[in-house]
């Protein structure tokens, strides 16, 4: 039960969001021309694709520098590029309680659509020991590669809320046997900063 009501309100905060993004998109534009750097916090809700399952609850901090600034870039569509650190902290319910701790080295690539909406691609592999009882985890040192998508929408010049979908997949890349995988949905909100 504990966890349905968990799942509820991580799914209720992701439909409040999505439901405020088309009023934020005429609140604020982005005035980040000057800026190299942005730092954010990302919350997130996954799920596993396959039995059994597993559902993480995460914290995700992250920092990044502009390797191209979308404000100043000279990129077809105005593309940006940047690399992000983001680290992560889950609470995991599956067969028992557990958690798990690590980071990803990521690079986003930013198309501004609007002054106040910006959609990105990020990808990359990290890191991660998983301390949770789940057949698809048969060891707690992983590596995890991940793609996803999203928006950062201007709520002022230089803050953004930040929603986000990602693929993760965690294993060992075959370094000991068995070496099932575990396979997550990643849906993110947050806010990110830029400076």
């Amino acid at each position: 039960m504990r966890s349905n009501g968990r799942r509820g309100f991580v799914l209720a905060s992701l439909i409040m969001v999505a439901l405020l993004i088309p009023r934020m998109l005429q609140a604020a534009d982005f005035e980040i021309a000057d800026c190299r750097y942005d730092f954010g916090l990302r919350l997130g809700y996954g799920y596993s694709w396959k039995s059994p399952s597993v559902h993480l609850y995460s914290l995700l901090p992250r920092w990044g520098i502009f390797i191209v600034n979308p404000h100043t870039s000279t990129l077809p569509g105005k593309l940006g590029i940047s690399f992000e650190v983001e680290g992560i902290l889950s609470i995991a319910e599956a067969r028992d309680t557990g958690w798990e701790l690590g980071f990803t080295p990521l690079l986003k690539f930013t198309l501004p659509v609007t002054p106040g909406l910006h959609l990105f691609l990020e990808g990359g592999a990290g890191m991660i020991t998983q301390q949770f009882n789940s057949p698809n985890v048969p060891h707690s040192f992983n590596f995890t590669p991940q793609v996803g998508a999203g928006l950062d929408v201007a709520v002022a010049s230089r803050w953004a809320v930040t929603v986000a979908y990602r693929f993760r997949h965690s294993s060992n890349a075959g370094i000991v046997e068995p070496n099932p995988g575990l396979n997550v949905n990643f849906f993110h909100a947050g806010i990110t900063y830029f400076y």
